[in-house]
């Protein structure tokens, strides 16, 4: 009955929402969908005094429905707000969405799994290790720059890690990416002014990738011997 009741506040917030500014999501959703940075970073700035509080909500929308790379709307806010300005609202933004999609993928989904845990012993060790060392295995996960973070709260929610470590965790390891993706998808606009600055993130990022690819590999031979 609890469950029932917290899905219908759920779908009625977000039945509010859309039949609050209908057009809004319609047209912000659009611009992501395209990956237009430029285009998105003036539809914000039309927002005036309002585009920080646009700019979370969105983050916080984004983060649920998990398709769409955070990489344009931190760029659009690092081109709104400026580099330092996006860089802080991109990570009060990704933070306050990871934290309510923890809760709500908590709340909902949590007893259902702790069912298959029960008739598995592998997934009961995979559960008892995420209770053990969930601080280090998700922070090690928010740190990759280009990771899809509602897909990584989702899982981190319906482990046992404590709200204590899950908090610390993305506060810490989502900076990183977040000055990374205000930066990459800044520069990705504006190529002409910071060419040298762009070549060096993505060298970084494909540095983070291949480091991971070839740790991965060679794990791999030295099991086979």
């Amino acid at each position: 009955m609890k469950k029932a009741f917290g899905w219908l506040t759920v779908l009625t917030i977000i039945s509010l929402m859309y039949m609050w500014q209908p057009e809004f999501f319609q047209h912000a959703y659009g611009i992501i969908e395209k990956g237009d940075i430029a285009a998105l970073a003036e539809y914000l700035r039309s927002f005036g005094a309002g585009a920080v509080l646009v700019t979370l909500i969105l983050f916080v929308v984004m983060t649920f429905t998990i398709v769409f790379p955070f990489m344009i709307l931190s760029g659009a806010a690092g081109i709104v707000f400026g580099l330092w300005g996006g860089i802080v609202i991109s990570w009060v933004g990704e933070v306050i969405g990871a934290i309510a999609m923890f809760i709500f993928a908590r709340y909902f989904f949590r007893t259902s799994v702790e069912r298959w845990i029960k008739k598995s012993s592998y997934l009961k060790q995979v559960d008892d290790y995420s209770a053990a060392n969930g601080f280090k295995a998700l922070l090690l996960a928010r740190l990759l720059p280009l990771a899809p973070s509602g897909i990584i709260t989702a899982v981190a929610a319906i482990s046992r890690i404590s709200c204590k470590d899950f908090l610390l965790a993305t506060g810490i390891g989502k900076l990183p990416p977040v000055i990374i993706k205000v930066l990459l998808g800044h520069d990705l606009v504006f190529a002409g002014e910071n060419s040298t600055r762009l070549i060096l993130i993505i060298a970084l990022v494909a540095a983070i990738y291949g480091g991971m690819w070839w740790r991965k590999a060679r794990k791999k031979r030295h099991i086979r011997k």
